[in-house]
């Protein structure tokens, strides 16, 4: 694993508070071409098979099931269950090596549309279904569904405290929408707190990239239990550390902050940012303030914790004659993307409201703000760089979806911001 550490600006003037970005970089490691044996995780497909699920998209979704189920490792586990207002366990939780192929594609041939949408008791069917994969084994639940809850708890509060309290026990919920009539603010909620990815596939046939992502997640991990301590040594002016995007804990210490960030797939490269809010040093101070920034995980196939440790050096110096420093455009434009996720919150939220012109009004002012970013461009690492134009391309895209399919779109392009996660569309690209 690979740390690499930014300040917004190398120095600043005594006197006065500051507030300065700092980002943090982590690579994960390249799990290795033979592949290790790895500890078994389990996934539960939770399918949604409401009548709603009718005209392709329920035959779509149980071809993609089938053909995943053989990118799985023999020792890992499955489970499929379908929901409408009622319930139905198609394979109950086991193997894979154990499974029986001719009957579970018979099984979810079997899996026709029906009925209402009661995402409640289909959820809490599905985490049982999780409870049942052995002590220690990571799950991974998936749901797929069409439509708004129609029966059950519909508040997307209520159900997303659902999926927190299922993060105690190892298991994770992803969640992906079919088509325009599902309610992304349950399945976004669900996923957030279920500390997994959230996926809108307004067309049918976007379901297999969400699905894939899922399945990739699962098997080239190659970090898990991600953390980030960010600590100010020596002179102690500081009043408060924020992150700009999404983490899935913070704790605040003292001279800093602990924040808990998730996992990384073999090789991917990511990017945290922070605000340091700092209090006026004296004005006679000058000198230069050590920050550490420690990256820690553990190595999904070995279990080692890999620890990376960097220390950036911020100066205080006098008001008199003090000169401005150039400012890191990499620092910059993270925080600026990051910032562009509530943004496209708002307008999704607008939309979601009926206030279609003011929606697009929103996101065509963050494309405005993206291209301001990209006269910059040559000043930024390639990884930035590469997150600045598919963030305008995004927004670029906002603008052109149809009123009917944009807080869908936009609800899961902020989500994704807010994490730093690349769009999955893109991977076959």
């Amino acid at each position: 694993m690979i740390l690499k550490a930014f300040l917004e600006a190398s120095k600043i003037k005594a006197g006065e508070p500051k507030t300065l970005g700092l980002l943090v970089e982590a690579i994960a490691p390249a799990l290795p071409t033979k592949q290790l044996s790895r500890s078994p995780q389990a996934i539960v497909f939770l399918v949604d098979r409401s009548g709603s699920m009718g005209g392709g998209r329920l035959e779509l979704v149980k071809q993609t099931i089938g053909e995943m189920v053989g990118q799985l490792d023999t020792s890992d586990y499955l489970a499929i269950v379908s929901f409408d207002t009622a319930i139905e366990t198609h394979l109950p939780m086991q193997q894979v090596g154990q499974l029986d192929s001719a009957q579970l594609r018979r099984d979810l041939a079997s899996l026709e549309p029906r009925g209402g949408t009661n995402i409640e008791l289909g959820y809490r069917h599905g985490l049982a279904e999780a409870a049942k994969a052995p002590s220690g084994v990571e799950t991974k639940l998936v749901l797929l569904s069409d439509g708004h809850a129609n029966s059950g708890i519909k508040d997307p509060v209520q159900l997303g405290q659902l999926a927190a309290f299922a993060t105690e026990h190892l298991v994770t919920s992803s969640t992906i929408g079919i088509g325009t009539g599902f309610d992304e603010t349950i399945l976004a909620s669900i996923a957030g707190a279920g500390q997994g990815n959230h996926f809108a596939a307004v067309k049918v046939e976007e379901a297999v990239a969400g699905l894939q992502d899922e399945i990739d997640g699962l098997l080239q991990r190659s970090i898990r239990n991600l953390t980030c301590k960010i600590t100010l040594l020596g002179e102690n002016q500081l009043k408060a550390i924020t992150p700009v995007g999404y983490v899935r804990a913070k704790t605040s210490l003292t001279d800093g902050i602990q924040v808990k960030l998730g996992e990384l797939v073999s090789q991917e490269e990511r990017g945290y940012a922070f605000l340091l809010e700092l209090k006026a040093f004296d004005q006679h101070f000058e000198g230069s303030i050590p920050i550490e920034v420690e990256l820690s995980g553990e190595n999904a196939l070995t279990g080692d914790l890999i620890t990376k440790v960097q220390v950036l050096y911020l100066e205080i110096q006098s008001p008199v004659g003090f000169i401005t420093p150039e400012l890191n455009e990499n620092v910059v434009a993270e925080i600026a993307v990051f910032r562009m996720a509530a943004v496209k919150e708002r307008a999704a939220r607008a939309a979601r409201e009926g206030s279609f012109e003011q929606a697009r009004q929103m996101i065509h002012q963050a494309q405005g703000d993206t291209q301001e970013l990209m006269a910059q461009l040559d000043q930024m690492s390639p990884r930035v760089r590469m997150r600045v134009l598919a963030e305008n391309q995004e927004l670029a895209e906002l603008l052109g979806f149809t009123d009917l399919e944009f807080s869908k779109r936009a609800t899961e392009s902020s989500y994704r911001a807010s994490r730093a996660k690349s769009n999955p569309r893109n991977k076959s690209e």
